[in-house]
């Protein structure tokens, strides 16, 4: 006798006894599984030469268990751009800061307004200033001037350059 009809004997005679009566039950549709044994140890996939372990065992080297590998990271559409961004924005500031370490002080940017004069033998401070002052008084416009060239005092030199405001 298979194991589905001592099954469906047991069903039987257990229903007839219930009920005090030997009531014919309908047969059911029992499927047998497997034994428990053979869900108990996963096999993992291929080793390098072709061996397969358990999955549930780790590995060893030299006696020491090594951890399982890491899986991969997988990004999406969105992620990817939002990496292209990111090192777009990072290349943009390095290119920046390079440009502003390897940069002058400000050697090409100018005033608005202003305009150079090469000073030449007999000029003064005052007369250059005289003459650029406009209807400002010549005193400011020294002080502006001395700022602008960063001058310690009113002393110069023919063939010195100077910006005027």
């Amino acid at each position: 006798m298979d194991s589905g009809a001592a099954l469906r004997v047991r069903a039987e005679s257990s229903v007839g006894v219930a009920h005090g009566s030997a009531a014919r039950v309908p047969a059911r549709h029992l499927r047998v599984l497997p034994p428990p044994r053979a869900y108990a140890e996963p096999v993992a996939p291929a080793t390098r030469q072709g061996e397969s372990r358990p999955a549930g065992r780790a590995r060893t080297v030299a006696g020491r268990a090594v951890p399982p590998p890491v899986p991969t990271l997988r990004l999406t559409a969105r992620g990817r751009r939002v990496v292209a961004v990111a090192v777009l924005l990072l290349g943009l500031g390095v290119v920046a800061l390079v440009g502003a370490a390897l940069g002058e002080d400000g050697g090409g940017l100018e005033l608005m307004g202003t305009t150079k004069v090469i000073v030449e033998p007999g000029d003064t401070l005052w007369s250059i200033a005289g003459a650029a002052a406009g209807g400002r008084d010549v005193r400011d416009v020294i002080v502006d001037i001395r700022r602008l060239n960063e001058l310690g005092s009113a002393a110069i030199a023919p063939g010195q350059v100077l910006l005027l405001p």
